[in-house]
């Protein structure tokens, strides 16, 4: 026995060893990489390590999915390596664990910049870091096509220095997930985040009647709770990312109720864009007073310059029992002259009109 774990600690000191030398050979890439004014991040290469590093481990015995996960850590690793080496790197922001919606959206943010990518539990940590300048971007959910809007984002965002400086619109596909085959019948418990158990309300209804629903964080934190218990009576609704970095089963693909789901993300920062010519702008607009006609009087302000609004809606100010405040999008950007004399025109009519940012519109982007 003593035999066999010295010869397992010298395995061990080879991994480290092997990734040493990775590191540095990292470290040269990035000089060469950064000369030729290549991005760090290369798609198709990680996907190609990935690929070739399952098939190895399938040809060997291995846990492929247990590899995969490996594999992961370092590149995402080398991946900071080569921006540190660069002095190009940013701290981003997304909800954890990894596997969620948000970090596909952080990762598709990712792909056009160069990023230390940090987890973090709660909407409300990723906001209050960014305003605190612990980090320089943070990746929130803020409205779903079929839900609405994320109201805590929102709620946050409205009182917060930190601005919307871009959005992302992420395809959501729902799965149920366990830890193996498993009959629907048989499940007594479905994990996931109040979002994605509202949007897959139908297929709940109709197959798993009899089962009880737990909240969680998040989707990703749901199938990591299913992954982690001996039950195997239970399922998550997750993502095919989360499914596969947690080694679990998909008993049922694309559950959710409206096939063209989408979520759409806001990048956060601590100042907005400037103009690119197909903008949007989000303001928080507190009136002054509840009386008839002030909220006309606030929209007329939008009619009268040919301003479209594409999302207006109210919520509570949480100050007293009838008071709102209106949240609206509109198109163009705070700096355009006719949104900019509209918005100095409401702030003399509202108690106050927060910027919560301009940023390009990811659908005028497409």
């Amino acid at each position: 026995m003593v035999t066999l774990r010295k010869e397992i600690d010298e395995i061990d000191l080879q991994i480290v060893e092997l990734l040493a030398r990775r590191r540095d050979k990292i470290r040269d890439l990035a000089e060469i990489k950064s000369n030729l004014k290549l991005k760090i991040r290369d798609q198709k290469r990680e996907t190609q390590v990935i690929t070739i590093s399952e098939k190895m481990a399938d040809e060997r015995g291995l846990d492929t999915n247990f590899i995969n996960k490996i594999f992961l850590e370092i590149i995402d690793y080398g991946r900071r390596i080569e921006g540190e080496a660069r002095g190009e790197v940013k701290k981003v922001a997304y909800l954890s664990p990894k596997g969620t919606f948000t970090e596909e959206a952080a990762l598709t943010y990712v792909s056009e910049t160069e990023a230390e990518m940090i987890p973090m539990s709660t909407i409300g940590s990723i906001i209050s870091a960014v305003e605190n300048g612990h980090l320089d971007i943070g990746i929130v959910p803020i409205e779903n096509s079929v839900e609405g809007t994320v109201t805590i984002t929102l709620d946050l965002l409205a009182r917060s220095k930190t601005k919307i400086c871009g959005e992302i619109i992420l395809p959501v596909v729902h799965n149920l997930i366990s830890k193996e085959e498993i009959s629907l019948d048989k499940i007594t418990k479905v994990y996931s985040h109040p979002q994605a158990l509202a949007q897959c309300r139908t297929f709940i209804t109709k197959k798993l009647p009899h089962v009880y629903l737990s909240e969680t964080h998040s989707t990703a934190e749901a199938v990591k709770m299913v992954a982690e218990e001996d039950d195997t009576n239970i399922a998550a609704i997750g993502s095919l990312t989360a499914a596969r970095l947690y080694g679990m089963t998909i008993i049922a693909e694309g559950i959710q109720d409206e096939q063209t789901n989408e979520t759409r993300f806001a990048v956060l920062a601590s100042k907005d864009s400037e103009p690119t010519g197909y903008d949007k702008t989000s303001l928080a607009i507190f009136l002054l007073q509840d009386r008839s006609g002030a909220l006309c009087e606030v929209l007329e302000e939008f009619r009268d310059r040919n301003i479209n609004l594409t999302r207006i809606e109210s919520r509570p100010s949480k100050k007293v029992l009838g008071d709102y405040i209106f949240f609206v999008d509109l198109e163009g950007h705070r700096k355009d002259p006719k949104v900019k004399e509209a918005i100095e025109n409401i702030g003399k009519k509202a108690g106050e009109v927060k910027i919560m940012g301009s940023f390009p519109s990811a659908k005028k982007k497409k």
